[in-house]
């Protein structure tokens, strides 16, 4: 067998070569297109996806451009008002502290739980439909109707917040109570991406818009200043001193001995006199006080 092929190749040498270079041609072609093939494909599959997808980023770029830019701003302002993209601690506590003080209520504690919940992965089980959300635990001091116009402003301020759990302890003696609270707010964070063009994009519905309309009727308290004093609104005038009260600050200390200077002589002249003046208008010398005494000079 092995010489029949050998004598086979040996006779048709040429045909034997111009055939395997065919075959390998060939394999080489097919192994070059079908890729090539396959991505043709793909390509014309995806182009058709993005010219859906333009239709459909058309579509919603001319549903937004019919929509009003600062209606949706100021909806946008009054949402995050009320339910804010962070845990915003600081509006929490004044909008707190604002109620409180409004009902004449003192504050004796306050403890807030959840504040490092998104550092952990257990967060993301946290998640609720309203939003995420923060405990805040605080003792309050006062009278019973206080208590009840504390509770009655809580929910209705634009910082959204309600009352999960209230203890009574009346104080021995007095009309006032002690009150411990559990407030439980809100938060929702800002959706890190836009979403996909087959998603839907469908305008405010009426009970959207009525929420926002009962939103706008909450005052926002945490942006008022927070002052159980009047504010002093008369300007207070200070003189400002022109004259410094010590001349030399970095001079030395002077001794408490104080030496009195020595007087300089004083020369007294007196005016010429007529020959017939007497001896005595003579001008002369007055020593100082501790001078030597000196002859009167003549002028």
């Amino acid at each position: 067998m092995e010489l029949k092929i050998r004598r086979f190749i040996r006779l048709h040498k040429t045909l034997v070569v111009y055939s395997v270079l065919l075959i390998a041609g060939i394999l080489s072609l097919l192994i070059g297109l079908i890729p090539a093939i396959q991505n043709s494909f793909t390509l014309v599959a995806d182009l058709q996806t993005m010219r859906a997808d333009i239709i459909r980023i058309q579509k919603k770029a001319s549903m937004l451009d019919s929509l009003n830019q600062a209606d949706l701003e100021q909806n946008a302002k009054e949402v995050i008002a009320a339910v804010p993209s962070d845990k915003s601690i600081a509006t929490l506590l004044s909008t707190i502290e604002a109620v409180a003080t409004k009902n004449n209520m003192y504050i004796s504690d306050m403890s807030i739980e959840g504040i490092a919940s998104l550092a952990t992965g257990s967060a993301k089980s946290a998640m609720k439909a309203e939003g995420n959300s923060l405990t805040e635990t605080i003792s309050l001091q006062g009278e019973l109707i206080q208590l009840r116009n504390f509770l009655a402003d809580c929910i209705r301020v634009r910082r959204l917040m309600r009352i999960r759990d209230v203890a009574l302890t009346s104080m021995p003696k007095t009309n006032l109570i002690t009150a411990k609270l559990v407030v439980e707010v809100f938060y929702l964070p800002l959706p890190l991406s836009i979403g996909k063009p087959s998603d839907s994009l469908e305008p405010f519905t009426q009970q959207e818009l009525s929420t926002i309309e009962k939103l706008q009727l909450y005052p926002i308290v945490y942006a008022s200043d927070i002052s159980v004093s009047p504010v002093q609104t008369t300007p207070v005038v200070t003189e400002i001193p022109t004259t410094p009260a010590v001349l030399d600050p970095f001079a030395p200390l002077r001794s408490a001995t104080y030496t009195t200077p020595t007087p300089s002589p004083v020369i007294i002249i007196t005016p010429k006199q007529t020959p017939s003046a007497s001896p005595s208008t003579t001008p002369r010398v007055s020593p100082g006080p501790t001078s030597p005494a000196t002859p009167s000079p003549t002028l």
